[in-house]
């Protein structure tokens, strides 16, 4: 129980510190530089660990549960984010292809192979993950497994509300 107290301690503290140091230095001062923005890395980082102290609440996980739980979670996370980063590669290949002057050139056989590609991606992407949900489920009751399908939906919510809040925020004006 200690340790687990003391891992979301130390999580905290990491959002908090990457939060402060992300922050405009001199914030009210006229002509004030920015501070080093986050990578998408980064922040990648800071929303798996907002969404594991949430699900622990949120599915009200036993002591036990929780480090099973947890591995699981971290491996059901990383699944989900190599397909959606393999996904993306595969359509902005497509759009370089299918744009402009190379459009022009005659790539037919590197469209229908990226479209082949792609399609291979979405079917094994579809299988990976339901895999890894299946392993999570086993750590979950059987309520729990239901809370954390409406969990995983709000959490998606709330990371998109928490990106387009970050994107719609003033940024400071450079002299």
């Amino acid at each position: 129980m200690r340790s687990r107290w003391a891992m979301i301690g130390v999580i905290v503290l990491t959002v908090g510190v990457t939060a402060v140091w992300a922050a405009p230095q001199g914030q009210g001062q006229e002509g004030a530089e920015p501070g080093p923005a986050l990578s998408p890395g980064e922040v990648q980082r800071l929303l798996d660990a907002y969404v594991v102290l949430q699900a622990q609440e949120a599915l009200k996980l036993s002591d036990t549960q929780y480090p099973q739980f947890l591995q699981k979670l971290r491996t059901f996370q990383e699944v989900r984010r190599r397909n959606e980063q393999s996904r993306l590669r595969l359509i902005n290949e497509l759009n370089r292809l299918t744009n402009g002057r190379i459009a022009a050139d005659g790539a037919e056989a590197q469209v229908r192979d990226r479209l082949r590609a792609l399609d291979d991606l979405e079917s094994s992407s579809a299988s990976e993950l339901r895999k890894a949900r299946e392993e999570l489920f086993q750590t979950l009751e059987l309520r729990q497994q239901a809370r954390f399908r409406v969990f995983e939906e709000q959490m998606e919510r709330r990371k998109l509300e928490l990106l387009l809040r970050v994107r719609a925020r003033p940024r400071p004006q450079r002299p």
